[in-house]
């Protein structure tokens, strides 16, 4: 993880990466087949110029955003195979968006996904929620499907009216969500795999 954050204050690395970084200073940035692995997009990047940038309306297709830092909105997006193992989004706003055939395992993620479709990704080990009492995150009519929840734990989230087609739960932990409204269709979890809160009512 060290060398992925390090590249990032070589001037040589900077300078190759150049068009990348001008593409995420700008709405729309489209980026595909690239190793972004440890980049900061937030107000402390080490990065100037990724300090005030966003991901709004991206379309990422086959990047590596492994060990990266994430802020700010990244609403009606459009990202395709983008690696995000142990990722960082924080408080990261992916409203509206399309994300298929991600790898979010072991990431951590405090984000808001209203109206957000999730196809084929992988939560293995993920940690939704912060620690603090509140639902100031998660999603509203959020739609998962096919996506492996193996080891995840939801922990103060709010996914209201949020619906989850054919998912993996072994392991999963909700901790003191607020699911009012949920549609799971195929694999459910078990009642003890709910904690702090009411068991829903599929």
């Amino acid at each position: 993880m060290k060398k992925k954050k390090e590249k990032w204050l070589n001037n040589e690395f900077l300078v190759e990466m150049s068009e990348v970084i001008n593409q995420l200073t700008k709405k729309g940035a489209q980026i595909n087949n690239s190793d972004l692995s440890g980049i900061v997009i937030d107000n402390k990047s080490p990065v100037e110029q990724l300090r005030k940038s966003y991901l709004f309306e991206s379309k990422l297709l086959n990047v590596n955003l492994t060990y990266s830092t994430v802020s700010g909105s990244a609403n009606q997006s459009d990202w395709r195979k983008v690696n995000l193992t142990k990722a960082k989004l924080d408080r990261c706003s992916i409203n509206k968006s399309q994300i298929k055939e991600c790898n979010f395992q072991e990431a951590k993620l405090v984000i808001n996904a209203d109206d957000t479709i999730f196809e084929d990704c992988s939560f293995i080990n993920a940690k939704l929620g912060i620690g603090t009492y509140g639902y100031e995150y998660g999603g509203r009519r959020t739609k998962f499907y096919n996506c492996d929840f193996t080891g995840a734990v939801f922990r103060n989230q709010e996914f209201r009216a949020s619906k989850l087609f054919n998912c993996n739960f072994t392991g999963t932990r909700f901790i003191n969500c607020d699911l009012r409204g949920i549609k799971i269709e195929g694999n459910k979890p078990k009642d003890e795999q709910f904690e702090k809160m009411d068991v829903p009512q599929f």
